[in-house]
């Protein structure tokens, strides 16, 4: 901390004027990418002048400064320019070369070259990457305290709207949905995140073909936090989640489920019945698969709970369907049924503070909605049009996400701190500190 000495007196700068120090993390993301790309025999030197590391380096801080990969490599190549010359007492200029095209000599890859080395990368890779880089992010998390062995998870789908006419006939990765903004077409991500200790981190993210499902990916990214160690206390999503299949697999693994279910017509015949007969709002349900796959399976006994969400009762609730039963649509669609693995306790007091807590705990899930508005603030759109091109950019996305969520984390560790630090750094001084670090590194 800078200290302004003025007629004997010592003041210190003001708290906004402070910088908040972090780590330099593209190093450490680099390095990952660089390990797995030598233990698959990728090729690591394109051309003859750069290598893998080059091509990366500009990926992640492209995504970093929130700028197009042209303006990201154009950026770092005049830093390096001004690195090359910072013990040169006779400067050194770029060549220029002939043709009708003016070119200049460069030390770091052009727009184009980038593109062509993220093309070359198949999507498998791009998976390795991701279960390697989260892996690491959440050891680090681990290690310096900003998370603990339990934790919940949160899953949800994300779209990334498609506009323009696909060059490829039959694109298993673009799907239809009829709440595009001016599309019909979009590409699905299922993205699954953790939170433990006030942290949010992302832990996987997958590109969902078309009529494929995403729960084998929420159960293998379960599986692999289980077998690093970690307890998942419950896992959360909306309402098409909770499936007969996939509540089976999360009880087989003692996992329980919290969220809200879709209003089949067995639910709305309980809906109703409460409506009109009252009685209990916390009740057992059992869900049945399909009877082609499931026909001989068990059913599975959960509890479901209406309630809702925005500050009503529900005897106000039952108490306006009395006063106009023609509206029996328009009361059912103010009943949120929230349905659970938990089993309730057995005092009727002691189930109203549990369905509170339920309800309660479910209000954490809206932190991966939140992930995602700030996911599109970390890149610009990507003009990559096959599908692996697309994932390896979202991807880059997410792994900047969860580094400017760790910094965050750590400033709320921290005892005594500026009141600029106590919300750590926001998501644009977080990248420009990362671009300012590069260039201190680079100088030294």
């Amino acid at each position: 901390m800078q200290i302004i000495p003025t007629n004997g007196m010592e003041l210190p700068l003001h708290a906004v004027e402070e910088q908040c120090p972090m780590e330099y993390w593209v190093p450490k993301l680099k390095n990952f990418a660089l390990s797995i790309i030598r233990k698959f025999h990728l090729p690591r030197f394109i051309g003859k002048k750069y290598n893998a590391e080059d091509f990366l380096e500009v990926l992640l801080l492209q995504s970093m400064m929130n700028i197009s990969l042209d303006e990201g490599s154009d950026y770092l190549d005049a830093q390096a320019w001004i690195k090359l010359n910072v013990h040169y007492r006779r400067k050194k200029k770029p060549k220029q070369y002939k043709g009708k095209i003016p070119r200049k000599e460069r030390l770091v890859p052009n727009g184009d070259q980038v593109r062509k080395y993220r093309n070359s990368l198949p999507m498998w890779m791009t998976k390795k990457l991701n279960e390697e880089i989260f892996d690491m992010q959440l050891s680090f998390a681990l290690e310096n305290g900003l998370i603990n062995k339990h934790l919940s998870v949160i899953v949800d789908d994300n779209n990334e709207w498609y506009y323009g006419s696909d060059r490829y006939p039959d694109n298993q990765y673009i799907n239809k949905s009829n709440k595009g903004p001016g599309t019909s077409r979009r590409r699905k991500y299922c993205a699954v995140m953790i939170r433990s200790k006030n942290t949010s981190l992302y832990v996987g993210v997958e590109i969902i073909k078309k009529r494929y499902s995403n729960e084998p990916f929420i159960l293998k990214c379960i599986d692999r936090l289980i077998l690093n160690g970690f307890h998942i206390d419950y896992v959360m999503g909306d309402r098409w989640f909770p499936t007969y299949n996939f509540i089976s697999e999360l009880n087989i693994r003692s996992t329980k489920y919290i969220g809200p279910y879709k209003k089949w017509p067995r639910i709305k015949k309980e809906v109703k019945d409460y409506l009109e007969n009252g009685g209990e709002y916390i009740r057992k349900y059992y869900i049945k698969g399909a009877p082609a796959k499931f026909y001989h399976s068990p059913a599975i006994q959960t509890t479901i709970i209406f309630t809702n969400r925005h500050g009503k009762r529900l005897r106000e609730i039952r108490a306006d369907y009395f006063k106009d039963k023609t509206k029996l649509n328009e009361r059912m669609a103010e009943i949120m049924v929230m349905i659970t693995t938990f089993q309730p306790p057995p005092g009727k007091r002691e189930q109203q503070g549990w369905a509170v807590g339920i309800c309660n705990k479910y209000d954490r899930r809206w932190q991966i909605e939140t992930g995602f508005k700030d996911l599109n603030r970390t890149s610009p759109p990507s003009n990559a049009r096959t599908n692996d091109r697309k994932y390896l950019m979202r991807s880059v996305q997410y792994w900047t996400y969860n580094c400017w969520q760790i910094e965050r984390a750590k400033r709320r560790l921290k005892r005594w701190k500026f009141k600029s630090w106590k919300r750590g750094p926001t998501l644009r001084h977080f990248s420009n500190m990362q671009v300012l670090q590069k260039i201190m590194v680079d100088n030294h």
